[in-house]
């Protein structure tokens, strides 16, 4: 079915000419309309796609802590002396340096996720920066030893970097206890 519009034209009124640029503007307008629409549209769906990254590398963060064995190296770490290389950690360790090698790993790959920004160095320090200070404390000079007998200067490069990064933040303000700071939590 079609319906046909016809319009008199006389002397007192737009001639058809006039009219068809008027409908023409009015379509400019209205594809303008739907490509603003579709930019904002594309603009929120890659903010839901951000904050669904974001939600996954948290949920990865927290998913670290979720075994025995790195449970078991974190226990192992805490009870090493500072100040203690490759040997006396391997003498000491023995076979249970496997899950403290697990732990240094587990830093490693936050480090890189923190410094390519899918994880905030603020989750990260609110939930870890306590581990991995005290683990770059006691295994420093062990990381530098491995680096020496791999001769391969990267070796644990992003545990470092992001315990040197926990460390400047715990200098620039020293960490409150969260029973201390969030007292007043309702």
């Amino acid at each position: 079915m079609f319906c046909v519009i016809i319009f008199e034209v006389d002397e007192d009124q737009h001639s058809l000419e006039a009219l068809l640029m008027d409908l023409s503007l009015i379509l400019d307008v209205i594809t303008a309309v739907a490509v603003v629409t579709g930019i904002l549209f594309g603009l929120l769906q890659l903010r839901h796609y951000h904050l669904s990254r974001k939600r996954e590398s948290a949920l990865f963060l927290l998913s670290s802590f979720q075994t025995g064995e790195f449970f078991e190296g974190v226990w192992l770490i805490q009870e090493l002396p500072i100040g203690f290389g490759k040997n006396e950690i391997e003498e000491r360790l023995g076979e249970d340096i496997r899950p403290v090698h697990l732990v240094m790993g587990t830093w490693e790959r936050i480090g890189i996720l923190v410094y390519k920004r899918e994880i905030s160095i603020e989750r990260v320090d609110e939930a870890y920066s306590g581990p991995i200070v005290f683990s770059w404390q006691r295994l420093e000079k062990y990381v530098a030893d491995l680096r020496t007998y791999l001769q391969r200067e990267t070796h644990y490069e992003w545990f470092q970097w992001l315990a040197e990064r926990m460390i400047d933040r715990e200098e620039a303000e020293p960490p409150i206890p969260a029973y201390v700071a969030h007292r007043d939590w309702e």
